[in-house]
């Protein structure tokens, strides 16, 4: 995210406050750098600027600057009060890592997710005082300290607090307030959906974003999560991008207080989704009303989404040989297996097809029995001449109706897998059209929108 310039009357009441508490700063966009080299982020500054427009610029200003002094040199450059006091004003806060001017000061700040740490932060009438680990330490054991904490985030009031619905039977819970911690309360998740919904949260979870310090969005984990999971992910990256006061654009996992990455950012800026066969198991496995769902078999899936998909060449052998061929492929690509794993090729079968004005080669596979493996397989040569693509049809449950059906993926370059639309049915017919449909849509970006990639889509690697 690019850096916010102050304008001049502000800057310039930057430098005063700064000079005022004995320190002479050099501005950088949204950063000041004093002599010793310490950095101090004003994005929060600017953000609160625009939240009390009608307060004393000087004020607000001199305010800000104490509490960023404090925070970077230590509460003992501030009035903090008794280390009991100061220990009973302590609250647990989310930052992106890479906003620490030296991470070395903080090493008792704990990662809950990559890229994010939960710090030890001072209660104070304009914002939050970051304290180092040498002022952590004065106070008591980190993890005493860290769990008081957490216990008092929970106990806080919420602000304000909407179900959105998304369609279809979904809806996402959003939690907004003026506090920066608002964000940070996905630390204590369980307690916040115990509040606003009234109920535990199921075995399996949330889906969880924090775009921004002061917005917490999220969704239990149970069968409708594929969709919820997309406006999910849309609105928390737009969210982000639109923010002063940025948290993290990426959606997570939310289960028993672990959070596991369900995006990262890839190519162009966009949003990856990984651990998405991970999702679809466990959407499955709810569907099915089972405790326990059969894994993969690897023979299955290393046949349709690691084989097919490098093989271009298959193109070139003549329609007559095509059975054959894929029978020796299945059995090549068992033989590096234990022989219990190795399956039979029951099913296994090619045809070359016409769809629309692209020459198209649909695998049939053998029957699936676990999520993520594949009825189907197409590789599509398209009409303009452009590369190869590779797409599958793979078993899953419908995430709304719970009826037994499919996913349509497709595996792109650098072995990453995008998922296009849930609800499909296992017929070949309705694949092929998606598929059409798919190689006849005109190009996702035009040129203006290009020149801002959106981190959006669903992918696998």
């Amino acid at each position: 995210m690019a850096r916010r310039e102050l304008e001049p009357r502000l800057a310039a009441q930057v430098r005063a406050a700064f000079a005022e508490f004995g320190n002479e700063v050099t501005l950088h966009g949204d950063m000041a750098r004093d002599a010793q080299g310490r950095d101090y982020g004003l994005g929060g500054l600017l953000a609160l600027v625009e939240q009390r427009p009608g307060a004393p610029l000087r004020e607000l200003v001199r305010a800000h600057v104490l509490e960023l002094v404090v925070a970077v040199q230590g509460p003992m450059a501030g009035d903090a009060g008794s280390p009991q006091e100061t220990a009973a004003r302590l609250y647990p806060l989310l930052l992106d890592a890479t906003t620490l001017a030296d991470p070395a000061r903080h090493p008792h700040a704990l990662e809950v997710a990559p890229g994010m740490l939960e710090f030890m932060a001072l209660e104070s009438p304009v914002g939050w005082q970051v304290l180092t680990g040498e002022a952590v330490a004065e106070l008591g054991d980190v993890s005493r300290l860290r769990e008081a904490a957490r216990d008092r985030l929970a106990r806080l009031p919420v602000e304000r607090h909407e179900f959105r619905s998304t369609g279809r039977g979904g809806g996402l819970h959003v939690v907004t307030g003026g506090s920066a911690l608002t964000g940070s309360r996905v630390l204590v998740l369980d307690a916040l959906h115990r509040e606003v919904a009234g109920c535990e949260l199921p075995p399996d979870g949330a889906v969880v974003a924090f775009p921004t310090a002061f917005r917490l969005l999220f969704a239990p984990f149970d069968v409708r999560v594929p969709e919820v999971l997309q406006a999910l992910i849309e609105t928390a990256a737009r969210e982000f991008d639109e923010s002063s006061a940025p948290l993290s654009p990426h959606t997570y996992w939310w289960r028993g207080g672990d959070l596991t990455p369900l995006t990262e950012v890839g190519e162009g800026g966009l949003l990856d989704l990984v651990q998405v066969d991970e999702v679809i198991a466990a959407v499955t496995r709810l569907a099915e009303g089972q405790a326990d769902l059969p894994e993969p078999r690897p023979h299955h899936y290393r046949f349709a989404h690691r084989l097919l998909p490098s093989l271009d060449r298959l193109g070139a052998v003549p329609g007559e040989r095509l059975d054959g061929e894929l029978r020796r492929l299945w059995e090549e690509c068992g033989a590096s297996l234990p022989v219990g794993q190795r399956l039979e090729p029951d099913g296994l079968r090619g045809g070359f097809v016409q769809g629309g004005r692209h020459r198209m080669l649909l695998v049939a596979l053998p029957v699936p029995r676990a999520a993520t493996e594949a009825f189907a397989v197409v590789l599509a040569w398209p009409e303009d001449g452009s590369p190869w693509r590779t797409f599958t049809l793979e078993y899953a449950l419908d995430p709304v109706t719970g009826e037994r059906g499919a996913v349509l993926g497709e595996w792109e370059a650098a072995g990453r897998h995008r998922l296009h639309r849930t609800g499909m049915t296992a017929g070949a017919r309705p694949f092929l059209h998606a598929v059409t449909a798919l190689l006849d849509a005109p190009p996702a970006q035009t040129a203006t929108a290009a020149a801002r990639p959106k981190r959006r889509g669903l992918f696998r690697r």
